[in-house]
This record gives C-alpha cells, sequence and structure tokens, in this order.
C-alpha cells in the first residue's frame, strides 16, 4: 500500500470517527482545511476521502460547491430504511444462493468480532464490523447493482444512527462492559447469518428485513424527541448496560 493511499483511508476513518463523535451536527460545513489541521494530513487525501463520502451518500455538496452533513427529516428516514428493507432483504436472499465455505467462514468471523466489540463498547471497531456484515452479504448477492445501492442506502441511513442511537454517545469516564447475548442487534445479525450458512434465502431475507424494520422503528420516535438538529446528546449516566436502548444497524 503506497503512502498516498495510507493518508486518503485514514482521512476516510477519521472524518467518519468525527460524525461519530458528533464533532458536527446534520447540515455542518465541512472544510478540508480545518479537517487536514485536525487529521495531521493535507488537503488533497481529505479531498479524496470526502469525494468518497459524498459518492456513499454520508455527506452531500452545497450550491457553493462545498461539502455538508445532510439535513436529517423523518420522510426521508423512513425511505433510506424502506429502501434498506428492500434491498438487503433480496440480497441476504441471493447471498444463502451464492454463500461458499470461505464467506461462512468470513461471516463468523465478522460476527464474533461484532460480539466482542460490542462487550468492549469499542465504538468504531463496532462500526466497522456492522459495516463488514452488511456489506459482505450485499456482495455476496453477486450482483453490482444490488451492491451498489445498497452500499448508499447504508451509509445515509448510518447518518440516522450515529445521531439518534445512544450507542453513538461519547465516551464515559467508565465503560461498562455489555453483554452481546442481550443485545438484539447481535442476536438479530446471528439470525441473519445462520440462515445464510444454512442455504436458507427466504429465512436470510426475513431475518434481515425484520432486523432493518426493528432499527428503523427503534430510530423513529427517538428522531421526532429529540429533533433532527443534533440527534441525541448523552446523559453523564451508563450507556452500556443496554437499559436506554441498543445499538442498531
Amino acid at each position: 500500500m503506497n503512502s498516498k493511499f495510507s493518508a486518503e483511508e485514514m482521512a476516510y476513518y477519521k472524518i467518519i470517527d468525527l460524525l461519530l463523535s458528533k464533532n458536527y451536527a446534520p447540515g455542518d460545513r465541512l472544510v478540508e482545511t480545518e479537517l487536514a489541521e485536525m487529521i495531521g494530513v493535507s488537503r488533497t487525501p481529505i479531498r479524496n476521502a470526502l469525494r468518497k463520502l459524498i459518492a456513499e451518500g454520508l455527506l452531500v455538496t452545497g450550491k457553493n460547491k462545498g461539502c455538508y452533513i445532510p439535513h436529517l427529516n423523518a420522510k426521508d428516514m423512513k425511505e433510506v430504511f424502506d429502501a434498506r428493507i428492500f434491498l438487503e432483504g433480496k440480497a441476504a436472499f441471493e447471498a444463502a444462493y451464492h454463500r461458499t465455505q470461505k464467506d461462512i467462514e468470513n461471516l463468523s468471523r465478522i460476527i464474533e468480532e461484532e460480539k466482542e466489540y460490542y462487550r468492549t463498547g469499542d465504538v468504531a471497531n463496532y462500526t466497522e464490523a456492522n459495516k463488514n456484515l452488511h456489506l459482505t452479504i450485499s456482495a455476496l448477492a453477486r450482483n453490482a447493482y444490488i451492491d451498489k445501492f445498497v452500499r448508499q442506502t447504508f451509509w445515509r441511513s448510518e447518518l440516522y444512527i450515529f445521531y439518534f442511537d445512544r450507542f453513538y454517545a461519547p465516551d464515559l469516564s467508565e465503560i461498562i462492559l455489555r453483554d452481546p447475548h442481550k443485545s438484539k442487534s447481535c442476536m438479530e445479525h446471528e439470525k441473519i447469518v445462520k440462515a445464510i450458512i444454512e442455504q436458507d434465502p427466504s429465512g436470510a431475507e426475513i431475518a434481515m428485513k425484520a432486523h432493518l424494520k426493528s432499527t428503523y422503528e427503534y430510530l423513529s420516535p427517538r428522531f421526532l424527541l429529540h429533533g433532527p438538529s443534533k440527534g441525541v446528546q448523552p446523559e453523564h449516566k451508563n450507556i452500556y448496560t443496554g437499559k436506554e436502548g441498543d445499538a442498531f444497524f
């Protein structure tokens, strides 16, 4: 891997980290020079990372060609989750047909990593594991168009998850270990993967659709309660016991 590519990758993930930690709110503009200074790279990898995030739907361009976090609204949230339910349900269906032994091993590994990251409250790596699971299943559909649109809707929906799921509150001084066996999201992910491994297309589709529907149903009232501008702001209490809600993806 050359140094230029490494800088772009670092910029890409650091920008996502800034969103996760709520350094920016929906509607805020991301300025290349500011990001370059914060992340410690030149403007070129920042610019390329922003282009990638725009292409994936996580960011948008404005009238003055600047780069912004999209404004969030209830209609957009419903539409993006409806699209995910349709697309990823089909992807899971097809994945159950096409999976290989290597795919089984890869999906099983991702599930175990996700549970460990959930247990330790490792937000950044949990996010990465969740992304890997959903996009790996999408790729297993062996359909370039399904995969393209799954990626776009996945990243757009992540904005609602970043800002309205309590798992993404900033770190507290003390983190309590969580039990992944009590996590609704982890259990639903395991059910999806189990159906794919067993080559049960209908079961995989039903499990995926149910998972994404439950995610939407969890986030929707929180969006209406907290409003579209700032998202959930953490209280000074333990958010890692599952009592205030679960991490859904």
